[in-house]
């Protein structure tokens, strides 16, 4: 009986996201309407919000490499100083974020704003 649940929870879980998605977009489509903004602004209003941020990349990278040098001090950490295997976590929490600390001041810097 609960080997049937599961699958029938899933597809109900996921038809209800994309009920709730579509309804609440056709809501803001007919508000914006009402409002009087044109077919052709509302795409452009899609287009505008679709376009990635350049320096997102920057800031995954910079998140992906302080990680990976996080999960390499742990390692060393336990190896070395028998520390318990809750370093790993915390020193990868630690890396992650001094790397986008560092993304903000680069990110600040490159939009012309003081940080």
């Amino acid at each position: 009986m609960i080997e049937v649940l599961i699958p029938l929870t899933l597809f109900f879980c996921t038809a209800a996201i994309l009920i709730v998605y579509f309804v609440t977009r056709h809501i803001e489509r007919r508000a914006l309407i009402e409002k009087g903004v044109t077919p052709a602004e509302l795409r452009d209003l899609g287009a505008v919000r679709g376009q990635p941020n350049p320096l997102s990349n920057l800031k995954w990278g910079l998140l992906g490499i302080f990680l990976g040098l996080g999960l390499i001090v742990g390692g060393w950490l336990h190896d070395a100083y028998h520390f318990e295997e809750h370093i790993y976590f915390a020193s990868m929490l630690v890396s992650g974020g001094i790397g986008l600390v560092i993304f903000y001041f680069v990110a600040s810097k490159k939009l012309g704003k003081t940080a």
